[in-house]
């Protein structure tokens, strides 16, 4: 009766509610709208319909979390039915696509004209292959008409004389398109690398890639094609280190490579006999080129030309952004387009906020790495937390807008002419890596991991509840950092694991060989921080009525919603890894029996829990 009453005020209130979101969304400066119905409608209905009712949270959390996955993404609607794991993505891409006409900087400008000019391709006359040849001005339509080239075709026309692979393999490396060496820069240094991976698809593959290009001519074609450049480019992937190898060898082949490479990029002679030259890999550059050497030239021409089709596809015009994130992010920067949502300094708080507990336990974690950091930790510990002066600090270098205008100024853009002015770009970007300082955005130790990290988060912010952030960017903070390492506490998991899995016959205690206990522990201390920061913002974000209403309603709290929310990252993708790494990191945390009111029978609340590191229990 009790419960009757409740829900006869709770929806008649949940009305009210909704209206008054509803009346405020026709005001476009009013965020509630935009709360309740962009972030409940399209995160908490998703989260509850993936759920699979008739499992108990607390018998198999995996099954009872994305057991309805498959259902959910038939019935949805298009802009619906997209795996939680793809959203941080998605929204960024819809951000992009919204705000691209808006940009005002110069590098914004150039990268908004190129994503228009990639996705007016579609309408324009002509095929790929033939948009590429009216497009760069280095490979004559009237030769490579006829491309792929069989031998008959190579010897009747005299190509060997006309077509050298080594210059248009250098042409291509200098307009930022790599084909044979990765070449790349820092300040007044050249690195020669291997190429990080040959392309190299089945017989099929290769024929089904160049059915455009071969349409009209006769089936045989694409299959002799095809088994040649298979054939190279397994050659290419076979290619072994001499690890007693450390001097480049130069051949007449290489030498040529170079001088055509650093002629197209106007290096002068001062700035290449000065730097410096680092080739990574000698032994396997030795013999990728000396196989190249023993292979036809009509052979490899081909191949080096289907590696540059191929890159050039751009069927997603989206990867323009990701491809030329920095300049995005110098627009981004400036704040023109994010302004009219939040501010910049607002924006930075609340990421001080959101990653408070990460910058402590990090600046902790490097400040003791010396002698004298082990001896007097509290004398070389900073007490300030300076997340935003070194964000902005490292902005005003990274992303300097000024910089980046000077080098783009010269640039002459031809409307409609996708191709040419994409490598007109990528030419200049190659230039300015050679003095600007190289930057690695992947690395998680440097402050553009961080920046980039920010420029995210911002975004998400925009899109999604902040529960989604400690699920997501918020947990893979943790899980990159090299911050919860630790070897002891490894070997007792693998040891009590083994133990549950021995004491147990349900089949969430499978036994796990030790690199699946090495991904259980890595992301239950993962999650377990993770889960610690959240409810650290929880102890300051006091839930209006409205918010913890809402997640009533469907059937959440606080408390629960991050498991959900963590657990659908991993719904439909390596069904049997994944679930294994999150219901046995879930049953032995015991938020999550309480969180659930596990009873202690239950499958997911095993008496004795592993890997409860009982030092940080009160951190």
């Amino acid at each position: 009766m009790r419960e009757n009453r409740r829900w006869q005020w709770q929806l008649p209130m949940l009305f009210i509610v909704i209206q008054l979101a509803r009346s405020e969304e026709s005001n476009d400066s009013s965020d509630a709208g935009q709360f309740f119905t962009h972030i409940y409608k399209r995160n908490l209905q998703q989260m509850v319909e993936l759920r699979n009712t008739t499992v108990e949270p607390c018998e198999d959390f995996y099954a009872h979390a994305c057991g309805s996955f498959d259902r959910y993404m038939q019935a949805a609607d298009a802009d619906d039915a997209l795996p939680p794991y793809l959203h941080n993505k998605q929204d960024r891409m819809e951000f992009f696509q919204a705000q691209h006409v808006n940009f005002q900087t110069l590098p914004g400008k150039l990268l908004s004209q190129l994503y228009g000019e990639c996705r007016a391709r579609r309408s324009s006359p002509g095929t790929h292959w033939q948009q590429l040849l009216q497009q760069l001005p280095f490979l004559e339509e009237e030769l490579h008409s006829s491309w792929p080239f069989l031998r008959h075709q190579w010897q009747r026309q005299h190509l060997d004389e006309q077509l050298n692979w080594i210059q248009l393999a250098a042409q291509l490396a200098a307009h930022g398109v790599s084909t044979l060496l990765h070449i790349y820069f820092a300040p007044e240094t050249i690195y020669v690398a291997q190429m990080p991976e040959w392309p190299c698809p089945s017989l099929q593959g290769f024929q089904e890639s160049m059915s455009e290009v071969l349409r009209g001519r006769h089936p045989q074609v694409a299959r002799i094609v095809a088994h040649e450049m298979r054939v190279l480019c397994r050659g290419l992937s076979q290619s072994q280190s001499n690890p007693g190898q450390e001097q480049l060898q130069l051949d007449d082949n290489t030498m040529d490579y170079f001088q055509h490479f650093f002629a197209l990029l106007n290096f002068t002679e001062l700035q290449l006999t000065t730097a410096r030259k680092l080739p990574l890999d000698v032994a396997g550059i030795t013999r990728t080129w000396q196989l190249l050497r023993h292979t036809e030239p009509r052979i490899v021409y081909n191949y080096v030309l289907w590696l540059a089709q191929q890159q050039l596809l751009y069927e997603d015009c989206f990867q323009l952004a990701q491809q030329l994130e920095r300049l995005l992010h110098v627009e981004y920067w400036q704040w023109h387009v994010l302004g009219a949502r939040l501010s910049r300094q607002v924006a930075l708080s609340l990421y001080q906020l959101h990653t408070t507990r990460f910058q402590q336990r990090r600046r902790s974690t490097l400040s003791r790495r010396d002698w004298y950091g082990h001896l007097m930790p509290e004398a070389v510990e900073r007490r300030e937390l300076q997340v935003a002066r070194l964000l902005q600090s490292h902005a005003q270098q990274y992303l300097n807008l000024t910089e980046h205008e000077l080098q783009l100024k010269t640039l002459q853009f031809v409307p409609g002419h996708f191709y040419g002015n994409l490598l007109q770009l990528r030419r200049a970007q190659l230039r300015h890596s050679f003095v600007s300082a190289y930057v690695d955005e992947e690395d998680e130790r440097s402050p553009a991991y961080f920046l980039r990290h920010f420029l995210h988060f911002v975004l998400l912010s925009l899109h999604r509840p902040m529960f989604h952030y400690y699920a997501t960017q918020g947990l893979e903070l943790w899980r990159q950092s090299r911050l919860l390492q630790d070897t002891d506490g490894y070997y007792t998991a693998l040891d009590c694991l083994e133990r549950q899995s021995q004491q147990f016959d349900d089949p969430i205690y499978r036994p796990l060989s030790s690199d699946m206990v090495a991904n259980v522990f890595h992301f239950h201390r993962s999650f377990q921080a993770s889960l610690r920061d959240y409810k650290f913002w929880l102890q300051g974000e006091r839930f209006v009525f409205a918010e913890q209403f809402v997640l009533n309603f469907f059937g959440l709290d606080e408390h629960r919603v991050l498991f959900y929310a963590v657990a659908q990252q991993l719904c439909n993708r390596q069904n049997e890894i994944f679930a294994a790494q999150l219901n046995r990191g879930y049953m032995n945390l015991p938020e999550f029996q309480a969180a659930f009111n596990c009873e202690a029978n239950a499958p997911m609340n095993p008496p004795a829990k592993c890997m409860i590191n009982r030092c940080e229990l009160n951190p």
